[in-house]
């Protein structure tokens, strides 16, 4: 089954709208970290109609806790990835060559 990407807009009557992006990522999904002489980077992913851009709340400066949620986030992706290696592994060569299993 392939998911397609989705985002969803939650409104309550107690509070806040809450969004809610899933992003299934493709060969053709967009992923880009954008760098500024003068201004923090944005990394920026998209696919059809789900787009998230990440940067840090002050474009004037960067924090310590800036840093550590970015590297928290680079953690996250490693075990995503790291995970994603097992699974392919564990479906044989016919996974390398992009057939299904």
């Amino acid at each position: 089954m392939i998911l397609p990407s989705s985002g969803h807009v939650r409104f309550s009557s107690d509070g806040p709208a809450e969004v809610d992006a899933s992003l299934h990522l493709t060969a053709n999904s967009f992923i880009r970290c954008h760098t500024y002489p003068a201004e923090p980077p944005i990394l920026s992913v998209k696919d059809a109609h789900v787009s998230v851009t990440v940067t840090v709340p002050d474009q004037h400066k960067v924090t310590p806790d800036d840093l550590d949620t970015a590297q928290r986030l680079a953690v996250a992706v490693a075990v995503y990835i790291a995970e994603l290696e097992t699974r392919m592994a564990a479906q044989g060569p016919a996974a390398d060559e992009g057939e299904a299993a």
